[in-house]
């Protein structure tokens, strides 16, 4: 099984049709794997919509999950190692694999959700004395939050992620 969205080759094809990437450009095909790994990790930490291929798979022409063997849906969960592809798809939709090029991207050009996230909160640096002035009352960016460092692989991945708010209830 792969262990990432995307391979270096591929990555590298979407980059030669893309403006601005030297930090992709300047990377080993070392940097550029580690990079698409952990993009991947980045998008399989995100709460998706449906279920992995397997699941589905197995779950197709059940009327009732309930009547479906526990052990068999974490063992078709297992099966699948990433998130994607879900439902009926059998391959990794384009879509998440530009995400995957995105993430790797902001990674290789250093940007760290954490740090972007804690710099959010900066109102007011000094330099003699140093001090530094906080305001923990503003917004955190919400991919910053979900762990993803670019914005625009953000807007690709939002209409799989699960609605948070939303509660699901089943009658047992």
């Amino acid at each position: 099984m792969s262990q990432a969205y995307a391979t270096v080759e591929e990555a590298n094809q979407y980059f030669s049709e893309r403006l601005h990437t030297a930090s992709w450009d300047n990377s080993s095909p070392v940097e550029q794997n580690k990079a698409l790994l952990m993009a991947t990790r980045s998008i399989d930490n995100l709460n998706f919509k449906g279920y992995k291929h397997t699941v589905d798979t197995l779950l197709s022409g059940v009327s009732d999950i309930s009547e479906v063997d526990p052990a068999s849906i974490r063992a078709a969960e297992v099966a699948q190692e990433l998130e994607f592809p879900r439902g009926s798809d059998t391959v990794v939709p384009p879509v998440i694999q530009r995400a995957c090029y995105e993430i790797a991207f902001s990674l290789l050009d250093g940007v760290d959700p954490d740090t972007e996230l804690e710099n959010l909160g900066v109102v007011s640096q000094g330099y003699a004395g140093i001090r530094t002035t906080y305001n923990r009352i503003q917004q955190p960016i919400e991919h910053l939050v979900a762990g993803i460092p670019s914005a625009t692989a953000w807007r690709l991945l939002k209409p799989f992620i699960r609605d948070g708010k939303a509660v699901k209830i089943s009658r047992v």
